[in-house]
């Protein structure tokens, strides 16, 4: 503007001070509708046309611009009887007035968005191997609400969990805990139901087999994350062993003590050594070419919940909560309702007993079963 002066908004709705050249002098207030009636006039070189098409009176639209004037100072369109033409200082002006009102209107379209759940930054976090199961409902919710930003952390169930109540995750995905049931600051539903399969070495006899029973794995070793790491993960495979196969399961730990995902290390899977389980579409979307997936017949199925902080009236969340729910009851990802019987509740419920944390809880890469 003048002398290199920028304009700031104060806190009076339409309205942009403009500091005059004086130590402490601000000059007289500059509201946004005084720069729309002068882009206007510079546009029309008419008062009276300009008057017109804004809808005001003449001298009214005179007194705007006389006021505009004195607060930046300078004159910024010369009258005469030939008619009305921009000053040097008008032209200059005419563009900066121009950045401010879009300027202005994109902000108010922005703050708009993100006041109504179109727009902003969520923080989702996504427990390890469930991105390959809700990758396709995270791209289609991208596609629909392009002006909001998914910032996605990877870890497992516990420290997801954990983050989300100490209220720094919006969100998140994670395999279902049997412990969900006791947090008090969680919320959470299930998303995604569906079948699991399990990773062996091409040379295992069930290779060959277009599908297998638990009970059928009895005598393998289940490849897990190390207990430091994930503790509920075993106490689910346990678990799910016990319900839906009759054994209780030898399981390898790896030695990685990290979140990197079980494909870290394939050696005991080629080996033969041990096998791996999980959901069937993370099994062929990781599995490398010399590894076999072979889906296991339900029951049982994995679960993926999708978990948030008690009491969050976020928009940007619940927009991104109706989406899942839409997305889930479209897709028919839950059409099984599966229930666990009364010997696995309780067995859960001594779980519960032997495994007291804070909620942050309850540990948990948790039951894949659904």
């Amino acid at each position: 503007m003048v002398s290199g002066s920028a304009a700031r908004i104060v806190d009076k709705p339409g309205v942009v001070v403009v500091p005059g050249p004086g130590p402490g002098d601000q000059g007289p207030d500059v509201e946004f509708r005084h720069l729309r009636y002068f882009i206007c006039v510079a546009e029309e070189l008419h008062f009276g046309r300009a008057a017109a098409r804004l809808f005001i009176t003449q001298p009214g639209l005179s007194q705007a611009i006389a006021k505009l004037e004195r607060a930046l100072r300078v004159q910024l369109l010369q009258r005469s009887r030939q008619g009305v033409h921009l000053t040097d200082a008008g032209v200059e002006f005419l563009q900066y007035a121009r950045c401010l009102l879009a300027d202005m209107e994109r902000a108010r379209e922005r703050v708009g968005c993100v006041g109504g759940g179109q727009a902003g930054v969520l923080r989702a976090g996504v427990a390890l191997l469930a991105e390959q199961v809700i990758a396709p409902m995270l791209a289609a919710f991208h596609a629909d609400y392009p002006g909001i930003v998914l910032d996605r952390t990877g870890a497992v169930s516990e420290r997801l969990l954990a983050q989300v109540s100490d209220g720094n995750l919006h969100v998140a995905f994670i395999h279902r805990v049997p412990a969900l049931a006791t947090l008090t600051r969680v919320d959470c539903e299930i998303v995604r139901r569906g079948r699991l399969a399990v990773l062996i070495s091409q040379r295992h006899p069930l290779a060959r087999h277009a599908s297998v029973e638990l009970g059928q794995l009895s005598a393998e070793t289940f490849l897990a994350n190390p207990r430091e790491l994930a503790p509920a993960a075993l106490q689910g495979l346990k678990l799910m062993c016990t319900e839906f196969g009759g054994f209780d399961p030898h399981v390898l730990e790896t030695e990685a003590a990290s979140t990197a995902t079980i494909d870290a290390d394939w050696r005991p899977i080629r080996h033969g050594a041990a096998i791996a389980i999980m959901a069937e579409q993370t099994a062929r979307a990781i599995c490398p070419h010399d590894v076999t997936v072979v889906p296991v017949q339900s029951p049982p199925r994995f679960a993926i919940a999708i978990a948030w902080r008690h009491g969050d009236h976020s928009t940007l969340l619940h927009r991104f909560l109706g989406f899942v729910r839409g997305y889930r009851d479209t897709n028919a990802w839950c059409a099984d309702t599966q229930r666990l019987s009364l010997g696995a509740q309780t067995f859960i419920g001594r779980l519960l007993a032997s495994t007291t944390t804070s909620v942050c809880g309850t540990s948990g890469s948790a039951p894949i079963v659904g």
